[in-house]
């Protein structure tokens, strides 16, 4: 019964699609006799659509490294040469990353500081020899409120510029962004923001997360992380939160199957399990489990099961979900605009219809994104409080980047798209309990 539920599965997904999976699955576990549901056969497979989508993944160093064990690819690689100095560029680039962020890390050793790394550099570890090939556009720093100025001193000794001075308060501020000519380094004063309930919730589970002195050492420089829970329940919410917005993709969901096969044993199951109750994530981790045992060889993961009772929902709706949203769910302006209308919907806690007037909803949801509520204004502009009447301004600006093209979406027809996705992509939600 099981063996006809994934063919009848894997019939959902494209020849593309379950070739890139296979591709993955070899990478990652290589011996894996794992039966996949599907039968592949490589050697015809469209070598120009696997790396399209690897690209939509930001996936294409890692996917173009893997595709050469395989003979049929020969072919492709001398046909495009054009694709072997985008990918030695990548990696160089990330390599150049990766030794900006441990020199301005040993800075900030050398001032007392011990900033927790989230993401980024930690999970690049996890791909062993291939870890430069998994990109990564910054680097994510959590650090306690108390030593912000101090962070800020070494970030701009060290070269780094800060983006734009916050405009909020000290107290919802979620992260500043700097930038130097190698890296861009993200300083959070919290994991998730406050812009939601949810949002609250998951900070609250990284209270005391300054207690723990975990360190990974990375090419000799001690560097500080959360410990193998909390970083694990870190990746989830995170990328429950991007689920719950625009989507996210395939390389988020493998940091977070490659956490825990590594830190399995060193992972309280049952604290996890408590937080994805928390905020209704415990069906999201299931199906992500499920899609690693399923497709990728991780079948170690599942023997934790009997202590975190995970129950699946929907793993193949979910893994196609994943594949059309790419890596943040911002591959195009429609995916953008529609992320903002679901983000929307959520935060309002609606059932996620659109109504009996399906026109009048999509202009109501349109009007919405051009005037956000008082709350999220708020959330964005926390001096509005004190000055009310500067919202008038707010708008004006707002309508004025509309009207030059600056926002995700300018027209109706852009729209009209968005909103099928976002109504896809509410009922999905749906059967996660979100909406």
């Amino acid at each position: 019964m099981a063996g006809t539920t994934n063919m009848a599965e894997a019939a959902r997904m494209t020849e593309t699609e379950k070739a890139f999976l296979t591709i993955l699955r070899d990478a990652l576990h290589p011996g894996n006799d794992t039966d996949l549901g599907y039968d592949c056969e490589l050697d015809i497979t469209d070598w120009a659509d696997v790396l399209t989508t690897a690209k939509m993944q930001n996936l294409f160093p890692f996917i173009y490294d893997a595709a050469t064990a395989y003979p049929s690819f020969s072919a492709f690689e001398e046909a495009h040469p054009e694709c072997f100095p985008v990918v030695t560029a990548s990696m160089t680039a990330q390599m150049q990353k990766t030794d900006a962020f441990l020199s301005l890390y040993k800075s900030f050793l050398s001032a007392g500081l011990s900033p927790i790394t989230m993401k980024g550099i930690i999970c690049r570890e996890l791909y062993g020899e291939r870890a430069d090939f998994r990109p990564s556009g910054d680097e994510d720093i959590l650090i306690e409120k108390k030593d912000y100025e101090k962070a800020v001193e070494i970030l701009e000794a060290c070269g780094y510029r800060k983006e734009a001075d916050p405009d909020k308060e000290m107290a919802v501020i979620q992260e500043v962004t700097f930038h130097s000519e190698e890296l861009t380094v993200e300083l959070h004063l919290n994991p998730f923001g406050v812009d939601s309930t949810t949002r609250e919730k998951m900070n609250d589970w990284f209270r005391d997360v300054f207690r723990s002195k975990e360190i990974v050492k990375i090419k000799g420089v001690p560097v500080r992380t959360m410990t193998p829970t909390d970083h694990l329940l870190f990746l989830v919410f995170h990328a429950f939160k991007h689920f719950t917005g625009g989507g996210f993709g395939i390389r988020m969901m493998l940091d977070i199957l490659l956490f825990a096969e590594k830190y399995g044993e060193r992972i309280d199951w049952e604290y996890v399990d408590a937080g994805l109750a928390d905020v209704g994530a415990t069906g999201f981790l299931a199906d992500l489990v499920e899609i690693g045992d399923r497709y990728l060889g991780f079948t170690q993961i599942q023997r934790y099961n009997s202590v975190c009772r995970l129950e699946t929902v929907c793993p193949d709706e979910l893994l196609e979900d994943m594949f059309r949203r790419g890596t943040f769910g911002n591959s195009s302006n429609a995916d953008r605009t529609a992320g903002r209308i679901v983000a929307d919907t959520v935060q309002k806690g609606k059932s996620g219809k659109t109504g009996k007037n399906g026109s009048e909803s999509k202009l109501k949801s349109y009007f919405r994104l051009l005037f956000p509520s008082w709350k999220t204004w708020c959330a964005w502009r926390p001096y509005l409080k004190d000055r009310p009447w500067m919202v008038v301004c707010e708008w004006f600006w707002r309508i004025g980047r509309y009207i030059r093209g600056e926002t995700s979406s300018s027209n109706m027809t852009d729209l009209d798209k968005s909103y099928k996705i976002a109504e896809e992509r509410m009922i999905l939600l749906g059967k996660y309990g979100v909406l």
